[in-house]
C-alpha cells in the first residue's frame, strides 16, 4: 500500500507537470465549471483565482491538520471553491496566486456546504494526491480573457477582496492626492468614477506609479469632452464609505479598449441622464419634494456632489439607542429667538458649561441624535434624526426618553419603544449632502421630517399621475 503511494517529492512535481496528454489542454477538452457533477471522474477546468484564504488549523476527534481554499471563475462566469487539506495544503498553497489562471483536473467534486460556502455554486472541489494544478501559459491566459465583465450593479453584493473584471464609461476623474502611509512612506492616488450598462456607478481607486502614468491622460481626455472607456482586469473589490474598486499589482488597466462592451458604452455616449436610472424612479409629491429611491440618491450624489432635499418612502429597520447613543446634552438657552442646542460638557462640580454662550448652568437640555437604518427595494441607507425627526418618530422628547432609562416604576424602556416603530413604512424628508474627511467624500443624510405612510392617498396620487401621463402621451 505504501509502495503505491507517491512520495512527497514526486507529488511536488505534479504542480508544474503538463497535463497527461496534449489533447487535455485544448479548449475542446476543458469543461465549464457549471457542467461538473459529483458523479464525474474525468474532468479538466480552467479559471482565474479570485480569492485565496490563509491556511487554518482544524481539529476533529480523530486528527488534527491544516486546510486552505481558493475560488476560481471560468470564461463563462461560473465559479467554484477548491479546498486542500494537510499535505495537499503544503503542496499547493505557495503556488496559487490571486489573479493567475490555472488548469485543474483530478479532484473530488461534491455538494457544497452552504453554511461555509457562499459562492453561487452548489458544488465544490477537494484536491487529492493525484490532482493536477497547472499555471496557464500567457497564451492560455489570453484565451481566458474572454471572461465576461462583472456588471457594476453586482459589485455591491460581493465581499471585500474579491477579484473582478469591470468596464465602464468614465464620468469623472479626481485630482491626484498624496497619501501618507503608517510606515512613513508616501504614495499617490486619484479616483475615477465609471458607469456601465447596468446604470450603476462606482469609484475606482488608482494607486502608485499608475497615477502619474494614466491620471493626467484620463483627465485630459475627459476635459476634451472625449468619450472615455476604462476597463480593469483583476481589480479588487473594497470598501470605504461604500463599495469601491481598488487596483492591485495583478490589475491590468485598458483605456478605450477594443472590447464589444466598450463599443456599446461608446455608442451610448457620456450623457449622465442616460447613465443614471433615477430619472424614471422619481415622482413629485405636492409639487414640493422629489421622491427618490435609495439607489437613485446614491447615483445622483456620485455624479452631482451637491446638497439635495428629497423624500424617501422606506421601512425603518434599525434605530441605535444602545449605550446612550440616541441623544446629546445641549444648551437650553434661546439665541436670536431660537434654541441654541449646541453641545455642552459636564464639569467636575456637576454643572454644565456651554462653550457658545461661555457660561455655566446647573441643568442642560437633551437633544436627539438618532442613527437610523432605512431600507427600500433598492438598498439600505444610514441617516441621522435630530430633535424634529426624533419627536415625530417616538412622540417623546429626548429628555423623556432619557428619563425612562432610570425609571424603575415602568416597564417601558427606550429599547421597547423602538421595537414598536420598527418594520413600518414611513415617509422621510431628508437632506443629503457630501462631507470630505481625509480627502475622501462621504454622503451625509439628515432627517428633517417623518410621517407614517397613507397608502390610500399614495394610491390616489399614483393613479392621478398615471392618468396625467396617459393624457400627455
Amino acid at each position: 500500500m505504501s509502495e503505491d503511494r507517491p512520495s512527497t517529492s514526486k507529488r511536488l512535481l505534479l504542480f508544474a507537470t503538463e497535463l497527461p496528454s496534449p489533447q487535455t489542454t485544448t479548449s475542446k477538452n476543458i469543461s465549464l465549471i457549471k457542467t461538473l457533477n459529483p458523479y464525474q471522474n474525468k474532468w479538466t477546468i480552467k479559471g482565474k483565482v479570485t480569492h485565496k484564504r490563509p491556511i487554518k488549523a482544524y481539529s476533529t476527534s480523530t486528527k488534527n491538520g491544516h486546510v486552505f481554499s481558493f475560488d476560481i471563475v471560468d470564461c463563462d462566469g461560473s465559479e467554484i471553491r477548491i479546498t486542500c487539506f494537510d499535505e495537499i495544503t503544503k503542496l499547493h498553497y505557495n503556488h496559487v496566486d490571486i489573479g493567475s489562471h490555472y488548469i485543474i483536473s483530478k479532484g473530488s467534486v461534491k455538494e457544497a456546504n452552504a453554511r461555509y460556502n457562499k459562492l453561487n455554486s452548489n458544488l465544490e472541489i477537494t484536491l487529492s494526491n493525484t490532482s493536477i494544478v497547472k499555471c496557464c501559459t500567457n497564451e492560455e491566459q489570453a484565451d481566458q480573457q474572454t471572461a465576461p465583465f462583472t456588471p457594476i450593479g453586482e459589485l455591491f453584493q460581493l465581499t471585500n477582496n474579491t477579484l473582478v473584471d469591470v468596464i465602464g464609461l468614465v464620468l469623472y476623474v479626481g485630482d491626484i492626492i498624496p497619501i501618507h502611509r503608517k510606515d512613513g512612506s508616501q504614495t499617490q492616488k486619484f479616483v475615477v468614477k465609471i458607469n456601465d450598462l447596468s446604470g450603476s456607478t462606482i469609484d475606482i481607486n488608482l494607486w502608485g506609479p499608475i497615477v502619474e502614468q494614466k491620471g493626467l491622460e484620463l483627465k485630459n481626455m475627459l476635459t476634451n469632452d472625449s468619450v472615455v472607456i476604462l476597463a480593469l482586469r483583476n481589480a479588487c473589490v473594497g470598501y470605504f464609505n461604500g463599495k469601491l474598486v481598488n487596483i492591485i499589482a495583478a490589475t491590468k488597466l485598458h483605456i478605450n479598449p477594443s472590447f464589444p462592451e466598450a463599443e456599446l458604452l461608446t455608442s451610448r455616449g457620456r450623457d449622465p441622464l442616460l447613465t443614471v436610472p433615477f430619472v424614471a424612479e422619481t415622482i413629485h409629491i405636492e409639487g414640493k419634494y422629489t421622491r427618490m429611491t435609495i439607489s437613485s440618491i446614491r447615483e445622483w450624489m456620485s455624479i452631482k456632489l451637491e446638497t439635495i432635499q428629497t423624500t424617501l418612502l422606506v421601512v425603518l429597520r434599525y434605530v441605535n439607542v444602545n449605550d446612550q447613543n440616541f441623544y446629546y446634552t445641549a444648551c437650553p438657552l434661546i439665541v436670536n429667538g431660537r434654541p441654541c442646542k449646541k453641545k455642552c460638557t459636564q464639569q467636575a462640580d456637576d454643572s454644565w458649561f456651554f462653550s457658545r454662550c461661555q457660561m455655566s448652568m446647573q441643568d442642560c437640555n437633551y437633544s436627539y441624535l438618532l442613527p437610523l437604518k432605512l431600507q427600500d427595494a433598492t438598498g439600505t441607507l444610514w441617516a441621522t434624526a435630530f430633535d424634529e425627526g426624533g419627536n415625530h418618530l417616538l412622540h417623546k422628547t429626548a429628555r423623556q426618553l432619557y428619563a425612562l432609562q432610570n425609571d424603575a416604576t415602568t416597564k417601558e424602556t427606550p429599547s421597547s419603544m423602538i421595537k414598536t416603530i420598527l418594520s413600518h413604512y414611513y415617509s422621510f424628508i431628508v437632506l443629503v449632502s457630501t462631507e470630505t474627511y481625509k480627502s475622501e467624500s462621504k454622503m451625509k443624510v439628515t432627517v428633517n421630517k417623518v410621517a407614517p405612510v397613507d397608502f390610500k392617498a399614495e394610491c390616489h396620487a399614483l393613479l392621478a399621475e398615471i392618468s396625467r401621463l396617459s393624457i400627455d402621451t
